[in-house]
């Protein structure tokens, strides 16, 4: 298990936010979304922490960062606008006002070591204080919210995090990685960007057919596996470290087990089975109830052109696979990775993608989404290539550590993969896994964990 964060009290104090505007003159107009980008669950906030060590400067990070950022936006200039929700039929529009970015500086009573450089298990807490408060919940549907804002952290020891909040309803993890790259380029000295954004969200807009409407998962709702100890108010988060030979040996062991000769096992698929066949263990779901495993599956280079580079807004398709609690517990790994594979398969298929565009259009139109107990759902996120198109070095070096930043309450059914810190040798080509349960149930979850030690015997099977 990682180090605990949160021990050491963080106080942070924040000068008057200041708004970012584009160094030149952007179109003024009102830009519509993709069907993907108006998915109502789309809706949130990503708040990511890049963290930096201090090294001898001139000058401070901020200002490259503001001026970097007042010339990016001439490039992104839907995220100096507001976003809105339109009462009529539901959709998203960007207003492209200008108005600017929402960019706060901020000081710490601390040194980023006294904090493990945010490397363990995360107190929600502490490092909220270190990501941009946002104007996205309580917002006048008029006037609308701001889709970015940022935050710079100084410690004591000259190093410094960056703190992003970014709505998903306008990028998904490749657009912030396309993001954050751009950023860093113009403050590292570039004139250009190696990647120019384009918006182009027609591209992503469904045509509803005569169907009826599916709402994913309402077929079940009376089905779905519930736990004793959900809800809960007393969640916990725990990082867990598991090491490059793990892995291999992992996947060495489900090549054996069953017939893989003919295609690789990828990272996200043993490890997604694994996390969570142990979370509906450790949750003590009753056993004929449904368990779902959600996953989102680029489309990209499906599409006919396929994407461009430039395109920064949703472009994966949730897709989810079902069992019982009895089933899945049951099933060696190497089944459950079979089911992860065959739901990618499907995702690639372009009739399916179309088809599932169209119906989305129609749940926007009748505004009904299943919302019942999820404590069987587990959606498991990616983050190891959020922020790592290429280097991220603008004089400070590449960030030691990337970190999400999930309320308790809306992680609980997330499971997040994650890249290990860079100042940690061991985990070189490893992963960190990130769950929050009740914590009750966070003992038996690290008991699991605990088996991928003996991944050589089998006893991961068991």
């Amino acid at each position: 298990m990682a180090n605990q964060i949160g021990l050491c009290p963080l106080a942070v104090e924040k000068k008057a936010t200041e708004f970012i505007k584009p160094s030149k003159q952007i179109p003024s107009q009102i830009l519509s979304l993709s069907t993907l980008d108006n998915d109502p669950y789309n809706e949130v906030m990503y708040c990511t922490i890049y963290v930096y060590q201090g090294r001898n400067k001139t000058y401070e990070p901020e200002s490259l960062l503001r001026e970097a950022l007042s010339n990016l936006l001439v490039h992104y200039y839907p995220l100096s606008g507001k976003l809105t929700r339109r009462e009529c039929d539901r959709k998203l529009q960007l207003r492209c006002n200008g108005e600017g970015v929402p960019f706060t500086i901020a000081t710490s009573n601390l040194k980023l070591s006294s904090l493990s450089y945010l490397d363990g298990s995360i107190d929600f807490g502490t490092v909220s204080l270190l990501v941009p408060k946002t104007d996205d919940e309580n917002y006048d549907k008029e006037i609308g919210y701001h889709p970015l804002a940022l935050q710079v952290t100084k410690f004591l020891c000259g190093g410094f995090t960056i703190g992003t909040a970014l709505t998903h309803a306008v990028c998904d993890g490749f657009g912030v990685a396309r993001f954050i790259s751009a950023l860093t380029e113009l403050a590292a000295g570039k004139r250009e960007l190696t990647v120019v954004p384009i918006w182009e969200r027609d591209r992503l807009v469904g045509i509803p057919d005569n169907r009826p409407v599916e709402i994913p998962g309402a077929e079940n709702s009376n089905l779905l596996a519930i736990s004793p100890y959900m809800p809960s108010q007393d969640l916990v988060s725990e990082t867990v470290n598991v090491s490059a030979d793990t892995i291999k040996r992992l996947k060495e062991a489900l090549t054996k087990e069953s017939d893989f000769q003919k295609e690789s096992l990828t990272t996200f698929e043993v490890l997604g089975a694994y996390m969570w066949r142990s979370r509906t263990r450790a949750l003590n779901l009753n056993p004929d109830g449904i368990v779902v495993f959600g996953l989102a599956v680029a489309i990209r280079s499906d599409m006919d052109p396929p994407l461009p580079n430039g395109y920064y807004g949703n472009a994966c398709i949730d897709m989810h696979v079902e069992l019982t609690a009895r089933e899945l517990n049951e099933s060696p790994i190497s089944e459950i990775v079979k089911l992860i594979k065959e739901a990618k398969r499907k995702a690639h298929d372009k009739d399916y993608v179309q088809a599932e565009l169209g119906n989305k259009e129609k749940l926007l139109k009748i505004d009904d989404w299943f919302g019942e107990r999820d404590d069987g759902l587990m959606f498991l996120t990616d983050w190891r290539n959020i922020g790592w198109f290429g280097s991220l070095d603008f004089g400070w070096g590449e960030p030691v550590n990337l970190l999400p930043v999930v309320p308790s309450e809306k992680a609980v059914d997330l499971g997040m993969l994650l890249k290990p810190s860079r100042l940690d040798p061991s985990m070189e080509g490893g992963i960190k896994m990130v769950m929050t349960l009740p914590r009750d149930a966070m003992l038996k979850f690290k008991e699991e964990m605990d088996v991928l030690n003996k991944v050589g015997d089998g006893a991961y099977g068991a």
